[in-house]
């Protein structure tokens, strides 16, 4: 390798070793270790270093198509080492205050659609549906007022007539009229209990 080209190659490892002191600390941060089994945070820990280090080969074989030298080590080791003492706690305070402020961002934005859109829509909903038992009790008033109206004459007529109905006719229109009177009465019964149910 050519001087400039083994000079860039220790640049990147340096700034590799610093991005893998960041990858650690991060991976490290929101890996909740309490809160996890211990064969979870072998697996978790194992892969996680085998990725960073595909990505350290594949950064020193795009700079130097992947020839390994002991100063490329070195530079790792340097590089990693001035993020320790240097960079390490003004990033672990800048994560938190980006974390923190990620966090504020979700609930508020959470709040916003909260009161927005998911308030107006649930208030609109019950809207609806009072209306809509509404309606439904008032079409089943109109469909029985006039049988309320008539239901009085037809009693007298049908009293009037029945003197006169022999008596196994008669027995089967009672039972009829019988019949249909219980079906409009649980019908108004179903639907006064759901209407003071809305209320």
């Amino acid at each position: 390798m050519s001087l400039s080209l083994q000079f860039i190659t220790i640049l990147v490892m340096a700034g590799s070793g610093m991005y893998l002191g960041i990858a650690a600390d991060t991976f490290h941060r929101f890996h909740n270790r309490k809160k996890r089994r211990t064969w979870i945070l072998y697996i978790n820990e194992i892969l996680f270093w085998i990725l960073q280090g595909l990505v350290i080969f594949y950064i020193l074989y795009l700079t130097n198509y992947g020839q390994l030298r002991l100063y490329i080590w070195l530079a790792l080791i340097l590089g990693f080492a001035f993020y320790q003492s240097l960079l390490r706690v003004w990033y672990l305070k800048m994560l938190e205050h980006l974390i923190q402020f990620s966090v504020t961002t979700y609930q508020v934005i959470r709040r916003l659609i909260q009161r927005i859109i998911i308030a107006p829509l649930s208030w609109m909903l019950k809207v609806l549906t009072y209306l809509l038992t509404l309606f439904w009790a008032v079409v089943i008033w109109v469909i029985l007022l006039p049988w309320k109206i008539v239901r009085s004459p037809l009693l007298f007529i049908g009293k009037q007539i029945k003197k006169y109905i022999p008596e196994n006719i008669k027995k089967f229109f009672l039972s009829f009229l019988a019949f249909c009177s219980k079906i409009l009465n649980n019908l108004v019964d179903f639907w006064k209990a759901i209407f003071a149910k809305r209320r």
